[in-house]
């Protein structure tokens, strides 16, 4: 339609210039607008098939798909086992000829600045895809910010930046405030009488962080019965939970009924403190079910994790990540939630390797 009406205006501008005497220059420009106005209908149907359908897999239009990997870290007992499913799930992408290459596991060393570092040198290597765990909310941002900006598809896994939402086209995790409430609720149901507790924090500003302390407050912070004494800056860190227990036993005593953390890092660290102080009444729960953590619920050291799948988390955005291959298509939705679990001793060998 859009050419005939071009053809139909062309053809009034034919017989207004003849009707005007022109001679065989007017004709040549006539013929010539007619021409413009059929490329400029065919220049609209493209631009309206590519309104329908802008997502390119091949976002550098070299022929090849590149997976860049930016790793939080490489050395954490979470981290690890994501990272070795990691390589072996691109590895076999790229022996499966899904895509052509990657640039391996880059360290994050959980530091922003330095995974700042690691986007520039995927975007360099010509990456059409990067999937990143990101150290924090706030300063890992702007590698996302720039892996975006170089149009590359971002695929945000285990914690959100600040601009996850509006830049990445795919984010995979879970629901921290989901995580957090399930320790509050834990404790409730653990010290009915209620008590005076510490909350030991992940890195101030991750995403995790701020979330599970969104669920605790929910619960834990919304019972009259508890009251938080300590809101330690303990960093996920194992050595700095267990000083934070060891203080608060000495500070509360018997007052001191629990020690809810951001990780289990943490958590199997305040636990060991607590024994070993002869307090194992005090209830003491983190979060993603290590190895550690789950062997200590199974020989009864301590009651509870809540378990994070992270593996999981990843498999199902390299899943989505294929789809958008194989299809040449957005996905289908841009975040995949995997549900935290409660591993207490009743369930704990279901989850121990």
């Amino acid at each position: 339609m859009k050419k005939v009406l071009a053809v139909l205006m062309a053809a009034t501008m034919v017989f207004s210039l003849a009707a005007c005497g022109g001679g065989s220059g007017d004709e040549t420009t006539a013929a010539q607008t007619t021409a413009a106005a059929d490329d400029g209908a065919d220049d609209t149907a493209a631009a309206d098939d590519g309104a329908a359908g802008d997502f390119v897999a091949d976002v550098n239009g070299d022929g090849k798909i590149i997976v860049g990997y930016i790793s939080k870290n490489l050395t954490d007992p979470f981290h690890g086992p994501i990272n070795a499913s990691a390589e072996e799930k691109i590895e076999q992408l790229k022996t499966d000829g899904i895509i052509d290459d990657w640039t391996g596991v880059l360290d994050g060393n959980t530091d922003g600045p330095t995974q700042i570092d690691r986007a520039q040198d995927c975007i360099s290597q010509g990456c059409d895809y990067v999937i990143i765990l990101p150290a924090e909310a706030e300063a890992s941002d702007p590698a996302v910010v720039q892996l975006a900006e170089a149009g590359i598809h971002v695929i945000v896994v285990n914690s959100k930046t600040n601009s996850t939402d509006d830049l990445a086209m795919l984010y995979s995790g879970s629901d921290d405030v989901q995580a957090g409430e399930i320790m509050g609720n834990y404790i409730i149901e653990q010290c009915p009488d209620g008590g005076k507790y510490v909350h030991c924090n992940g890195i101030l500003g991750n995403s995790a962080q701020i979330q599970r302390t969104e669920g605790i407050k929910n619960t834990l912070g919304a019972d009259s019965k508890f009251e938080m004494v300590a809101d330690e800056d303990t960093q996920w860190k194992g050595d700095l939970a267990a000083n934070a227990a060891t203080n608060a036993m000495a500070q509360y005593g018997e007052e001191l009924v629990a020690i809810v953390c951001d990780n289990d890092d943490m958590s199997s660290a305040a636990q060991t403190a607590c024994n070993s102080a002869g307090r194992t009444d005090i209830v003491c729960i983190g979060v993603d079910g290590n190895e550690t953590p789950l062997q200590m619920i199974k020989d009864g050291e301590l009651g509870a994790t809540v378990y994070q799948n992270g593996v999981g988390q990843l498999g199902a955005a390299i899943d989505a990540m294929v789809e958008t291959i194989e299809n040449n298509a957005a996905p289908a939705e841009k975040e995949i939630m995997v549900d935290f679990v409660l591993v207490t001793s009743e369930n704990v060998d279901e989850y121990l390797k």
